[in-house]
Parts: C-alpha cells; structure tokens; sequence
C-alpha cells in the first residue's frame, strides 16, 4: 500500500488490523479511526545499468586522435563550488523524522554521534554521546511540539576526557506536497575544547583560573539541572501520553475481547444451531430414505398387481389423461407405453365406449358410480365400470375404469331366459291350476287356470313364497311336509288328498301333484306344483 498511495493519500484500517512491522512506513493520523498517512522514505530501490560495451573501431584519417577538452559551463561550477562550501564550512548535523530516527547525515558528525553497543539503530538519541543526550531530547521536542526553530547553545559533550561546547539547533521543514515533517538537527561547536585535567599558566595565576572553572562549571550545571528538569518533565508527559494511549490501546484491546467473546458465543449458537439443523437434516433423511423405499414397495406391489390381474385396467387423471393401464387392456384396447401421459380423447378406442369423457367428469364431479353394458365390433358383452380415483387423503384425483367380461353370463342369462319362458308356455298348456316353484318355494310363474279357480292376481303371486298367496291361506301344514320334507328326497309326489278353508271359496278339496327337475340353462332346480279342485267336501 505504501507504493499505491499518493503522498497525500490516507489509509484506512479495519478494527482488527494494525500495520504490523511497517510502522516506519505509515504516519498515526487518528489512533481511532485507524487512520494513516504516508511517510517519505529515504530508501528508494535502486537500478543498476551495467554499461554497454561498445566494438572499438579503427581510426581514420579524417577522425582527430586527441581528445577533445570539455568546457563545464557556469552553473557547473557554482553547483561545485557550493558542494565545497558546505562540506568543508557548514556545521555538522542530521535530518531525522519525528520518531527521532536518522535519515540522513550531514558534514562530519563523529564528535556528537556513535553508535551504540548491540543491536544496530539510527534512534538519534541511542547514538548521542554522553552529555548531550538530555539537551538533544529537549530540544527536539520543542521544535516537534512548537513546530518551530528551536536553538540552545552552552551544551557541553565529552570526548576522550575533554568537555566541548556546541550549540543545538533544531529546524522543522516538510517536502510539499506531503504534510509530513522533517527536522534539520545541527551541532555548532562554540571553540575549542577545554583539558579537565590541564596544567596552564603560572602558579600566581592558577587560583583565579580555578575560581572562574568553578563559576563555570557551577553555572553549567545549573542550567544542566534545568535542563534535566525540563527533559524529566518531558518524559514524564511523554510517559503519561504513552500510559493514556496504552490505557486506550488496553480498552481497545478488551472491547475487542468482548467483541472475540461475543463473536464466539454467536459461533457457538450457531454451531448448535447448525448442528440441530444437521440432526434434523439427517432425521428428515431417514424419513425420506424410508419413505423412499415405501414408495418403492407400493410401487412394485401396484406393478405387480396391475400385472397379475387379468382384467383390464385403465387409471385416468382428472384432465382425463391416461396415468397406468394393465397388459390386458394393451392389447384389448391396443393401447402401447407411449400412450401414458395421452388423453384419452385423443384415442380411439376398439370398444366404442359412447360419451366416455362425459361419464368420466361426472365420476369425478359427483363421485358417482358409473356402469354400462356394450358389445364390441365382435358382438363379445363386456361390462364398463368406472369408479372415482382417491387418495390416501380421500381426495379425488382422477378415475378408475375396469372392463369386465360378462359374455357368459350374457349367455347364461339367456339361456335361462329362454328355459323359463318355455316352462311357463308349458304350463300355460297344463289344464288344471299350476304353480312353478324356485328351490325357495318362491313364484316364478302361474297359468291363468289358477288365477281363475282361486280369484287371485299375477301381482300377489309372483316373486312370493307359496305359503304368502292370498294372505297367507296357501300356509297349509300338510302343504309345507309336502314341498320341505317329502319332495327334497323324492323327485316328485302325485294325488296327494287336503281339505283347506279358503275364505272367499269356502272348503276346499285340494288333490296336488308335484314334480322337481331343472331347466335348461340353470343350475337350480324348479318345482312344478299342479292342483285339481275336486269342490265342497261331503259334509259329515
């Protein structure tokens, strides 16, 4: 970021980020916010060009051999003789930023400046020799604080055993554009060097010299210790500025802690909550999983259903398109796999259902049972049925059309049809009074005879039981032997004799005939009961 950044750009940092190890790079602007501006460094990467090496070529005749002499001009010369001015007549110094660090040095500095034992650094004050550190310190930091030129001279150095004076001078500037500061630190020695330790003069004059050393040394020290004071009081402002910060660094340092503590509680919530939704993850898995294999077993179970029934089926949806359909109504009704998902509208059916869609919505609607009987082209009787399609849930999802073969049964009613219509023209044909009788002694039939002899009507006779006729006068004792217990073992009993009060004819002499036997087409036995009315009873 230094690089990218203008030389008035800023850099803004997040809470948690600091500048790490490149603090000599970035300026505190607003502790805070996080706030940084660049600093101007005196390092800059450096490029080598190796020069280029150039084919010596032959002189030619035309080309002078002696070299030419360069006159330099007129800013040249001044430029050099400025060089030589300032190096051999200006007064040693430094120019420092203002964390104190030396970025460059000026004329000769080795009578104010070493570098200490250890570690290598350019902290001015670390490489100030002993005596000048205090003053150096103090006024630097005026010049930092009061952002102006700032001078003390009377300040003594000592180097090996001799006290020499200079005067400190401290001189902020900065580069334009930039608003970072540069301080111009200059050391002036005010003569020469006094011997501490020195035999000068004549003895009638060494008394006085050493009364004017005390005065001297007295009042350096005095203003020494005002100087130390004043430095002590700088350091003591400076420490408690560096307390204040490290309090607020501190505070910072534990919001942030409340902040990391309260981050990880949040994580700790949601790794449960995590972990719940992964324990319900799992749960819904397994249902669906189970689910799954139901859905696999229904499925299988309805295939193999549809696939061992030997009736066609056809399952419809509510927009009438066809969902399934069995291998028998394949190839009854020559439908193929392609079929599913048609409507069935768009089908043309062998069978010739009439109005099918319209009796498939009503199912639907009405949830209504729909049956019919058709033949096909073939003259085969099959039996429609349509049934309404529910859910689990007992909803209507469409409908479910069976088609059953009741071709033999078509027959077999027919037969037996024709077989009883040939028994009643045979009894019809019966001169006296007959009865035909089912295997529940039910009516099926009766010649006119009979109505006429016993003044009754077909709507009273048939389809009831024998014992029920004219309100119950035909409940004869005798007459229930006869048709339950003698004619179950014998096929027939003939001139059986009764006497039974009738109550719009009076005593009756009854003499009954009966026969068992089967009709062509049915299975069940029939009984023809026959009755001749012999009249009144000789009274006795």
């Amino acid at each position: 970021f230094h690089y990218a950044l203008k030389p008035t750009g800023y850099l803004m940092l997040g809470a948690s980020e600091t500048v790490g190890s490149f603090a000599d790079l970035f300026a505190l602007l607003n502790k805070r916010a996080k706030i940084y501006s660049k600093k101007s460094t005196h390092v800059r990467p450096t490029v080598v060009f190796g020069p280029t090496p150039l084919e010596p070529r032959a002189a030619t005749a035309s080309e002078p051999t002696a070299p030419l002499s360069v006159i330099p001009n007129l800013a040249e010369i001044q430029k050099q003789a400025d060089r030589i001015l300032l190096t051999h007549y200006s007064p040693a110094g430094v120019i420092v930023n203002k964390y104190l660090e030396v970025l460059q040095f000026r004329g000769r500095t080795g009578l104010y400046l070493e570098h200490a034992h250890g570690e290598a650094s350019l902290n001015l004050l670390k490489m100030a020799r002993e005596g000048l550190v205090i003053d150096l310190r103090t006024v630097v930091n005026k010049a930092i604080k009061q952002n102006t030129r700032v001078r003390q001279a009377g300040v003594h150095v000592k180097q090996n055993g001799h006290l020499l004076e200079v005067a400190l001078e401290a001189i902020p500037y900065h580069v334009p554009p930039s608003s970072e500061r540069f301080y111009l630190v200059l050391f002036q020695p005010a003569g020469g060097g006094t011997e501490a330790a020195s035999n000068k003069g004549h003895r009638g004059d060494k008394a006085q010299a050493h009364r004017v050393t005390e005065n001297a040394e007295r009042t350096r020290l005095r203003e020494e210790l005002a100087a130390t004071r004043e430095s002590l009081q700088a350091i003591i402002e400076e420490q408690e500025a560096t307390m204040e910060e490290l309090r607020s660094a501190n505070e910072e340092i534990m919001s942030s802690n409340e902040e990391l503590q309260s981050t990880n509680e949040e994580l700790e919530t949601a790794k449960e909550e995590l972990q719940s939704t992964n324990e319900e993850l799992t749960t819904l898995n397994d249902e669906l999983e189970s689910r799954n294999t139901e859905l696999e077993h229904v499925n299988n179970d309805l295939h193999n259903v549809l696939s061992s029934v030997n009736i066609p089926i056809i399952i419809l949806g509510s927009d009438l398109r066809i969902r399934r359909f069995t291998g028998v109504a394949e190839k009854l009704l020559n439908l193929i796999p392609g079929d599913v998902g048609r409507p069935i509208t768009d089908i043309n059916l062998p069978l010739g259902i009439p109005e099918l869609p319209r009796l498939v919505m009503d199912v639907i609607d009405n949830l209504a049972i729909r049956e019919l009987e058709l033949k096909d082209r073939e003259g085969h009787w099959w039996s429609v049925r349509i049934r309404p399609y529910k859910t689990t849930d007992n909803k209507i999802d469409g409908a479910v059309l069976a088609l059953l073969d009741i071709d033999l049964i078509k027959a077999s009613a027919e037969q037996v049809s024709q077989g009883r219509a040939f028994t009643e023209m045979v009894i019809n044909t019966v001169r006296r009074p007959a009865l035909l009788l089912d295997k529940e002694l039910t009516v099926q039939a009766a010649n006119q005879r009979f109505y006429q002899t016993f003044q009754i009507n077909p709507e009273t006779t048939l389809n009831h039981r024998v014992y029920q006729l004219s309100e119950g006068q035909w409940d004869i004792p005798k007459l229930h032997t006869l048709l339950e217990e003698v004619l179950p073992r014998n096929p027939s009993f003939e001139n059986f004799e009764l006497e039974h009060n009738f109550h719009h004819l009076g005593r009756r002499k009854l003499r009954l005939d009966a026969h068992r036997f089967t009709a062509r087409g049915d299975k069940h036995h029939l009984i023809l009961l026959t009755i001749e009315d012999l009249g009144e009873p000789p009274s006795q």
